[in-house]
């Protein structure tokens, strides 16, 4: 026990911005440091902003670290990284989070290959190291999430995230989604995201919001052009609103409305949700809905009916496997974004009907 929390805090030590690297990379954590400090300055958007990926490299080099922490960088290889692998199973990735993290490793050394603080041979051997197949591992797989699961959780959340996960589900991307970004011209509107992951290599990505999806999405337009319109802060405003209304003890007892609130919390709610708030949002309405049928179980004397952990990710998986069933594999690639880099412009074009169908017929 002692053992892991000594790996936990270095690997937090070593992700303090102000710690520099010094002296020559020796070790796995040297490299680390070394790398984190490129991909922050090379993973940027067109407005020099950081992208998600440094995040992601940060998530994945904490389990090389805790695998790794002391060991020097010219004796990790194949076998070492397949250790690396059965971690990241052990911790319940699924098997494309695993292989996208073990892609994130060798990246790492190819890097560091070509600013020779390593020998190709390493890289060599690493390439060796094939990813996970389906149905040939122990790792699971990322399922959709039942829509039935999706629709219990959204009488205890916000009606800002609420609005999120239904917009979501027909499907759409919503996070960063402001009036100024939307073309509401045609009765398919059609949304041009601020950030996207393709955005570097000039392709423009386009959602297609049908009528089901303009309905609640609409009182969210109501605001400044270029204001977010899903944002934590207003959502927590609802979340307290609906705590104040639902309260218990007399206003003439206890603690006064707002009396427990910090002044100036270290972490203020923002103005725009980003994958990770949202994915906690979920999370807790999730837990909320789970502790309200626990209790119900518990007094008619029966076994509670849960429901299971599941993320933003799984639910745009849910939604493309709604298009995907109905309207086949191309067209739910449309809807999605995910893009052929040698098709040309004209199968773009082609493509961007087939999400408005979709968006007709779904969203």
């Amino acid at each position: 026990m002692a053992a892991e929390c000594a790996k936990q805090l270095f690997a937090e030590h070593l992700f303090q911005e102000d710690v520099p690297l010094q002296g020559e990379v020796k070790i796995i954590p040297d490299l680390v440091r070394a790398y984190m400090d490129y991909a922050k300055a090379y993973y940027v958007d067109s407005n020099g902003q950081p992208t998600r990926e440094p995040e992601f490299i940060r998530y994945t080099m904490k389990v090389l670290l805790n695998c790794f922490g002391a060991l020097p960088v010219d004796e990790f290889g194949p076998l070492r990284l397949k250790e690396v692998r059965e971690a990241m199973i052990d911790k319940k990735w699924c098997r494309t989070q695993i292989n996208q993290g073990i892609s994130t490793i060798r990246r790492m050394f190819k890097w560091a290959v070509s600013e020779q603080i390593v020998s190709p041979v390493i890289l060599h051997g690493l390439q060796a190291v094939t990813g996970l197949k389906r149905g040939r591992t122990r790792a699971k797989e990322s399922k959709p999430v039942d829509e039935q699961h999706v629709y219990a959780i959204l009488p205890y959340t916000t009606p800002v995230v609420a609005a999120m996960i239904e917009l979501q589900l027909l499907p759409g991307e919503m996070c960063l989604l402001r009036p100024c970004d939307l073309d509401r011209s045609e009765s398919v509107w059609h949304y041009y995201p601020e950030k996207h992951k393709n955005a570097y290599r000039s392709i423009e990505r386009i959602v297609s919001i049908g009528p089901r999806g303009q309905q609640p999405l609409t009182p969210f337009l109501l605001r400044a052009e270029d204001a977010y319109c899903f944002s934590p802060a207003e959502a927590e405003k609802q979340r307290r609103q609906k705590a104040s209304s639902e309260r218990k003890t007399p206003l003439s007892y206890g603690n006064r409305v707002g009396t427990n609130r910090k002044d100036d919390p270290k972490r203020p709610p923002g103005d725009k949700y980003d994958s990770k708030s949202y994915r906690k949002a979920i999370r807790y309405a999730i837990t909320a809905c789970n502790k309200v049928r626990r209790t119900g179980a518990k007094v008619a004397e029966t076994e509670p009916v849960l429901v299971p952990q599941w993320t933003p990710y799984q639910l745009r998986h849910t939604a493309a496997t709604k298009v995907r069933r109905e309207m086949g594999y191309e067209t739910a690639g449309a809807t999605l974004g995910h893009t052929n880099m040698s098709a040309t412009a004209i199968y773009a074009e082609r493509n961007q009907g087939l999400a408005d169908e979709a968006a007709k017929r779904f969203g």
